[in-house]
């Protein structure tokens, strides 16, 4: 009889001390819990945080790509001025050619009159 009280006074102690790791684990698990929400937002605030860097990224390459069109403006415009004054340089060039030729025959014809 004795030895019966002993096992079950045994048994109840493992049992309590069964109940007692029971609730240890439930807490460690509720504390996980509570960390891993913590962590999901966490998560959740630093991927708004990129879509917004992202957002500003965006803005930004899309104001280069602005400025990128007013520069091939600014050099389509340079390159019609560029070809217009060849253009009247080769006119110029033309011309004076043309003069010196002229001049040039006029000497000539000059002096073997007066010679």
């Amino acid at each position: 009889r004795e030895r019966m009280v002993r096992v079950e006074e045994a048994l109840r102690y493992q049992g309590e001390e069964m109940k007692a790791q029971r609730e240890l684990i439930q807490t460690i698990l509720d504390q996980m819990d509570k960390r891993f929400e913590q962590t999901e937002k966490q998560i959740e605030n630093l991927r708004r945080d990129m879509d917004k860097r992202f957002e500003q990224v965006d803005k930004r390459f899309e104001q280069v790509d602005k400025r990128f069109e007013q520069v091939d403006k600014r050099f389509d415009q340079m390159h019609t001025e560029i070809m217009a004054l060849h253009h009247e340089m080769k006119q110029f060039m033309r011309w004076g050619f043309g003069s010196l030729i002229a001049v040039g025959g006029l000497i000539v014809a000059i002096l073997k009159f007066t010679s």
